[in-house]
């Protein structure tokens, strides 16, 4: 039971809403190169209910055998409860049937937005508040997008409209879904209580969604299972077969935006706080902690908590001010490089319905306690600032941290590699 509530406090120390900070940048810098993307033609902006309406029996067979595929292979999946699944005839509210069939939440805005790349913000046209695009808006990470609206019938990038929907899911996509939360839906969804993440803040009840701990050992698993309860997979599953039926059916806007929101499951769990609880301590270790702890000697495990929780917030910080530095700089970078290197793609296997759990989560959590302790030794160098905010605006950093930095780039270069593969496969014919 220690050992549970270590492992529990762990995860609710996490920054769930965090994983590259704004997903928007980085599929840009991975995907503005891909030719598929580069080279192909605008698309009509279009209203959601347009594509169910044209589309409703479609989606209706889709999410049924997406159901049914789910349960047969999806570790600890919660079974969607008969009642949720589309009725056999339009209702008079399709976005709130589609949304409750999907398990998302039903009252995220769904704004007709792209966001531009930092520094072409196009201030003629129209810009909605950050209120206005995601649900119980925070100031941060977000205070410094921008969202610019769009309009039924405009003609879009599709790079833009797939870059700015890998950032949509962290806008409320998955939070409030358990029965133990707030609101309605939770009850009836049939997820259980949320088995992980600090209740103290809403954000964290998406944290089952963007986060998996698959590769722990059986100890831990037998110690906490609930760690085993979370379903990145699943999301990045449901939006990909989405996408490839809206781009079958000539509904391209949404085939972007369906790619996008399951581009951001793929990308969260590039980074390693978002698939180990705890980077760089061996079982024994944890073991240890939770036996002094049991003598009475708690400074450790607490010290522990604190430290993945210090480590995650301020690496975030470090990569997403240093990279809007490079931005604005406008000269080639081996951050901005990393992004985009094509030449470790041909490493990687073809995507599948497993890709996300037993190659980007397993590599993110063999790199991870590489990555902990470069953060370790570059920590004991820097400041630790009091907030995002206050880290987007520090000055003095000068960036010259080598073992950090080379952490770092390997990092996003998978971030880059898994995007790029995740996308090619939604687009593929």
């Amino acid at each position: 039971m220690k050992l549970t509530f270590l492992l529990l406090l762990l995860c609710g120390t996490v920054p769930t809403a965090w994983g590259w900070s704004n997903h928007t940048v980085g599929s840009y810098l991975a995907l503005q190169d891909l030719p598929v993307l580069r080279d192909a033609s605008l698309v009509d902006v279009e209203p959601l209910e347009q594509f169910l309406a044209q589309q409703y029996d479609a989606v209706r067979a889709l999410l049924d055998e997406q159901e049914t595929y789910a349960r047969q292979h999806f570790a600890q999946y919660p079974p969607r409860p008969d009642n949720l699944q589309l009725p056999a005839l339009p209702g008079d509210n399709l976005r709130h049937d589609f949304l409750t069939a999907l398990r998302i939440n039903p009252l995220i805005h769904l704004a007709m937005v792209i966001q531009p790349m930092p520094g072409k913000d196009l201030p003629e046209r129209e810009h909605l508040k950050a209120e206005q695009v995601m649900v119980e808006q925070t100031l941060s990470p977000w205070n410094r997008q921008r969202f610019i609206r769009v309009v039924d019938g405009e003609q879009v990038a599709p790079l833009a409209v797939l870059a700015s929907a890998a950032d949509e899911p962290d806008y409320g996509h998955d939070i409030n879904l358990f029965s133990d939360n707030p609101g309605e839906v939770g009850a009836v969804y049939g997820f259980g209580p949320q088995p992980f993440g600090d209740a103290r803040f809403q954000y964290s009840s998406q944290a089952p969604f963007h986060m998996g701990f698959f590769h722990e050992s059986a100890v831990v698993y037998a110690a906490a299972g609930f760690l085993q309860r979370s379903w990145p997979d699943w999301r990045a599953y449901q939006y990909m077969g989405l996408a490839r039926l809206a781009f079958a059916s000539g509904h391209p806007y949404w085939g972007y935006r369906f790619l996008g929101w399951g581009l951001h499951h793929i990308q969260d769990l590039t980074q390693p706080y978002h698939a180990k609880p705890l980077p760089g301590v061996e079982l024994s270790s944890l073991l240890l902690l939770e036996g002094k702890a049991l003598a009475g000697y708690e400074a450790d495990k607490h010290a522990a908590i604190e430290r993945v929780a210090t480590r995650h917030m301020e690496v975030e910080k470090y990569q997403s001010t240093w990279l809007r530095r490079l931005l604005r700089a406008g000269q080639p970078h081996p951050m901005l490089q990393a992004y985009a290197d094509f030449a470790q793609d041909a490493r990687y296997p073809p995507y599948s319905e497993d890709y996300l759990r037993d190659v980007v989560s397993a590599e993110s959590a063999d790199t991870s306690a590489a990555f902990d302790e470069a953060i370790g030794r570059w920590l004991e160098t820097a400041p630790i600032t009091s907030d995002f905010s206050a880290g987007n605006q520090v000055q003095h950093e000068d960036y010259d941290h080598p073992a950090l930095n080379q952490q770092l780039f390997k990092l996003l270069g998978h971030f880059g590699a898994h995007s790029r593969i995740y996308v090619s496969a939604g687009l593929a014919p």
